[in-house]
């Protein structure tokens, strides 16, 4: 079906038809060609506008005069329902319902996204195209899109509505074939009626579906590139360093790919990890880590443990620093825990959590690889929905408490002393172990003890294993292999991680807060 939106490189495509009051056959097209439909392209509306101006033209609350799909909201004050939209939002594979993902209406074309080379704001890339409503995913994926006290203009009436879903730079759009007037449509039997990438409802796969951020993965012992792909992410997204940057969505670039892979070792059954065709060597990825430019070319980076705590070289503590406070995102586990653990670790980094030292590598030597049963924090809005998240999609069995395998017992406490108490801490834990209260999981935001409004960078830190134990087979031959991928209980890992994964791409907040609304594009 075609789509909606076309990409126009920093111009946004405003629509110009305002709806007279009372005209419901006029349309309100502002492009073709781009978005994923359930029907149709364009956009048309019908019933009405919400009050009548002097002029004739809808207003609402001293707004002014609607502008195109504004125009398009009904009146329903007569009606015991206003206009809703409801339905549930995947992640890539369309397996797992997420949280927090922002869904809109927008009154323009979105403005395209440009992979990589992130920016100091706390939102990777604004709500584009001059949102008329929108609202975010509760903790089962689930989202209500209805005119509240605080909206100035409804969810549109009519034929063909353009719909986003977005976290970050992961974005899709859609077009809805039909929106009812003054009642409930319901968009699950619409565009997720099957199971899997069959729903449409979902983050991108691809880069032929959508918009991504651009990754950088390095590899280890443990395969955790196999975590990224029962996220959802396509194979052909897996590309070497050398590759070509992939451009904003629709753009499909030849050859290039949003995760670039990067060699590093292994040192359980290297003395490399896994590769991907045509890529780098371990020495190469190493001297990359020095380079903060070349790290500001990321807007994530990966890292899978490499089963040793292997000195990243003199400039690459700095250089990942860099990366941070520039509003880079960072997902590491356990040896990659040395970017922030004395001795190596800048003094800001290591400022976030009290962490273990009774070996001279920072690393505490009680290493639990067995099952372990461990508490979500949920002193916090997002450790509440975490917690909810976990029971609803059957990964806990009961609120609050999780099984993990393979852990590992590295962070001692968040910092300063005592912050839990009154929620001033510099990271947050999400995952504790109940007995010793050591967190297993941990983020924070950076430039580090900066004010929340001048703060963009995140990092999360596991403690716990991802995926098991690589085999260092050319990618993605470990992740075909049921031996080597999902180990018995690493699946519970990796399921307990995705949260956390795309909550690294979500506005950088007060976690004391609940999560507010990405900005709209200035």
């Amino acid at each position: 079906m075609r789509a909606l939106f076309v990409a126009v490189p920093a111009v946004f495509v405003v629509a110009a038809v305002a709806f007279a009051c009372g005209n419901s056959g006029s349309s309100s097209k502002f492009g073709s060609g781009g978005a994923s439909s359930g029907g149709g392209s364009g956009g048309s509306g019908s019933g009405g506008c919400l009050t009548c101006g002097a002029d004739g033209g809808a207003s609402s609350g001293g707004t002014g005069p609607c502008q195109g799909l504004q125009c398009a909201a009904a009146d329903c004050s007569q009606s015991p329902t206003d206009t809703t939209l409801t339905g549930h939002v995947y992640d890539p594979a369309g397996n797992l319902p997420l949280y927090n993902i922002y869904v809109y209406i927008p009154n323009a074309t979105p403005a395209p996204i440009i992979p990589g080379s992130p920016e100091c704001t706390p939102c990777e890339a604004p709500a584009s195209g001059s949102p008329i409503i929108g609202t975010s995913t509760l903790a089962d994926g689930s989202f209500t899109l209805v005119k509240t006290g605080s909206d100035p203009w409804g969810v549109p009436v009519g034929d063909k509505i353009p719909l986003v879903i977005q976290v970050g730079k992961w974005r899709k759009q859609l077009v809805v074939p039909t929106v009812s007037k003054c009642g409930v449509t319901n968009l699950d039997p619409i565009f997720n009626s099957g199971t899997g990438t069959a729903r449409q409802l979902r983050l991108p796969a691809k880069s032929s579906e959508g918009d991504m951020p651009l990754m950088a993965f390095t590899s280890g012992c443990d395969p955790a590139e196999c975590f990224l792909r029962h996220l959802g992410i396509d194979d052909s997204e897996f590309v070497a360093p050398t590759a070509p940057n992939p451009g904003p969505f629709p753009q499909v670039v030849p050859g290039a790919g949003h995760v670039h892979f990067y060699t590093a070792y292994d040192d359980q059954n290297g003395p490399n990890g896994s590769a991907v065709a045509g890529g780098n060597t371990p020495a190469d990825t190493y001297a990359w880590w020095t380079d903060s430019k070349k790290l500001l070319q990321y807007d994530t980076i990966f890292n899978a443990c490499e089963c040793n705590p292997y000195d990243r070289g003199a400039g690459a503590y700095g250089a990942m620093d860099v990366f941070l406070k520039g509003g880079g995102r960072l997902f590491t586990t356990h040896y990659y825990g040395n970017w922030f653990i004395p001795t190596t670790g800048t003094a800001d980094l290591q400022s976030v959590a009290e962490w273990a030292s009774i070996q001279p590598n920072g690393w505490n030597p009680n290493v639990n690889g067995n099952a372990e049963n461990d508490t979500v924090d949920q002193s916090f809005p997002k450790g509440v929905a975490y917690a909810q998240w976990l029971q609803d999609n059957q990964i806990s069995t009961s609120l609050g408490s999780i099984s993990l395998v393979d852990l590992r017992d590295d962070i001692l406490a968040p910092k300063p002393a005592g912050c839990t108490t009154g929620q001033s801490c510099l990271s947050t834990q999400w995952i504790y172990n109940a007995g010793d209260q050591h967190p297993r999981y941990l983020s924070f935001n950076t430039p580090v003890g900066d004010p929340v409004a001048s703060q963009c960078g995140r990092a999360v830190y596991s403690d716990v294993h991802l995926s098991g134990v690589s085999d260092d087979a050319a990618f993605p031959a470990e992740c075909n292999d049921p031996s080597i991928d999902n180990p018995p209980g690493h699946s519970t890992n990796e399921k307990a991680l995705e949260f956390l994964f795309f909550d690294l791409s979500s506005c950088v907040q007060n976690d004391s807060q609940p999560p507010p609304p990405p900005n709209p594009a200035q």
